[in-house]
């Protein structure tokens, strides 16, 4: 007796429609049933729900190691280590505030310039959640889109207070504080001074000791000739300053070297941990300071779910520096946050020029693009 074959094959395979595998198969067995004929179809079928099954337990093993494989993923991800990145973290990190629940991770920056945020900022995989930078940094970080939004008009940055620079002296050969003119007066008090190597706040310091007042500070240096004359003023310093380019240079140039006075990061000579170790008797004066506006950045290859998070904590509570003194001691002055995200490249140009001995003419076509309106 012959076996009569199944007439709703199709019914017991309910992925029949949506498989090419198990049609193709299906395909197969009526084929070889066809040449064979319908007694030994039944078994060529048979044979074919043996291997569909095989082939469906084998889908199924792989699905469950695939979402095991993508469970422990995310268990990773969920585990992995964010920091907040800092510029001198030994020097910064004991004065950072944090209120937030959140306890941070900080990680140093090593201070090297737009180089080293670029790299920071597009590292992937991403481990940094924030950077903070300095105000001209950000706007240019941002405008190169190194770095993701935070405000409306496409802003980058989020305050974190302000970064402290303070003139100080070594109290063992200037007795008493002195004032920012007293920086050139090479005749009464000799010696070596030490500035920050670049525009920012160094032609700010020259116009100040040049008697410029600092309410009128960038009124004067949004023009050229205002300009000249911080270069001018610099010009007659010149042989006399040891230049720093981030805070652990200025830190190892007062362990090092005996200079006599200049503009440094105020945390090395008021943190104990630092201050010991300094080869003078340096000592800061407390009403003139440079307030350098510090933000918080977060760089643009942070996955979304924790740029997320870190954009809540930046815009509600953020973990930041000292805020200005209220009211700002008179002879100290905020450096400004519009004035330099215009014309950091610019005067930047310029100051590596004057740098590097090649002065260029006072109104090149480049300078041209100064405004000659006065900021206020």
């Amino acid at each position: 007796m012959r076996t009569s074959r199944p007439s709703n094959y199709r019914s017991l395979f309910p992925l029949y429609k949506n498989c090419r595998l198990f049609r193709f198969i299906i395909a197969a067995a009526r084929t070889i049933g066809t040449r064979l004929g319908k007694y030994h179809f039944s078994i060529c079928y048979l044979s074919t729900q043996c291997l569909i099954l095989t082939i469906m337990t084998g889908v199924a093993f792989s699905l469950t190691c695939a979402a095991t494989a993508n469970a422990q993923t995310d268990a990773a991800t969920s585990e992995k280590t964010y920091y907040w990145a800092i510029p001198e973290r030994d020097l910064i990190g004991p004065i950072l505030c944090n209120t937030s629940p959140i306890a941070l991770k900080l990680l140093g920056r090593e201070d090297r310039g737009l180089e080293e945020i670029e790299q920071q900022a597009l590292a992937y995989p991403q481990t940094v959640q924030a950077i903070m930078l300095d105000s001209t940094e950000s706007a240019i970080a941002c405008a190169r889109s190194w770095l993701q939004p935070l405000h409306a008009l496409d802003r980058c940055g989020q305050p974190a207070g302000f970064f402290r620079n303070v003139l100080f002296r070594d109290t063992s050969r200037v007795t008493s504080p002195p004032h920012w003119t007293t920086l050139w007066d090479v005749a009464r008090y000799p010696g070596q001074r030490t500035f920050f190597q670049g525009p920012r706040m160094t032609l700010e310091i020259a116009l100040l000791a040049d008697g410029v007042p600092p309410n009128k500070i960038y009124t004067e240096l949004s023009t050229n000739s205002g300009i000249d004359r911080a270069f001018h003023k610099l010009n007659q310093l010149r042989p006399y300053i040891v230049w720093w380019r981030s805070s652990t240079e200025a830190q190892h140039i007062l362990q090092r070297q005996t200079v006599l006075m200049g503009v440094i990061p105020s945390a090395i000579i008021l943190s104990p941990r630092t201050k010991d170790t300094l080869t003078r008797p340096y000592q800061p004066d407390m009403s003139r300071i440079l307030y350098s506006p510090a933000v918080w950045a977060i760089p643009a290859t942070l996955p979304p779910d924790k740029a997320n998070e870190t954009r809540a904590i930046l815009l509600n509570n953020p973990p930041h520096l000292p805020y200005l003194p209220n009211p700002l001691p008179a002879e100290s002055l905020e450096i400004s946050d519009s004035f330099w995200a215009t014309h950091a490249l610019l005067l930047s140009k310029r100051f590596n020029a004057w740098f590097s001995h090649f002065a260029p003419p006072c109104h090149d076509s480049s300078m041209q693009l100064m405004t000659e309106q006065p900021q206020q």
